[in-house]
């Protein structure tokens, strides 16, 4: 079975165009998005149906936050990459994303390069 070269991962931000645009910049630099979604609750789901390399998680999301998809994809798979995006800079919310087991906290807005990196660190050989 021949997998593919380039990294495959999933999205998740309750901006639409937010969404977009990062899915679409991470297509045209060869990372697959499997899936999107708009909530945390949506987040577990697709994680599970898709089981990606990387997952990428907006931290301030109505219903279920980002908090709550870490947590929940850290139960079910304690080793996957994930990388949170937010704006929030306070220092209580770092503690808690690293607390949860955030692989790389990503502040917006990102960095291209930093996205980059961090695609190139996480994903699988």
């Amino acid at each position: 079975m021949n997998r593919p070269t380039f990294p495959q991962v999933i999205v998740v931000d309750d901006d639409e165009a937010t969404v977009e645009v990062f899915s679409e910049y991470l297509e045209l630099n060869n990372v697959k998005v499997l899936a999107t979604a708009h909530n945390g609750f949506d987040a577990v789901k697709i994680f599970q149906q898709n089981r990606p390399e990387i997952v990428f998680i907006d931290v301030m999301m109505p219903i279920y936050d980002g908090f709550y998809a870490l947590e929940k994809i850290r139960e079910i798979d304690p080793d996957v990459p994930i990388v949170m995006v937010t704006a929030d800079l306070s220092k209580a919310t770092e503690e808690r994303l690293v607390s949860l087991g955030a692989s790389k906290i990503i502040y917006k807005p990102f960095d291209i390069p930093e996205l980059l990196d961090c695609i190139e660190t996480y994903a699988k050989r």
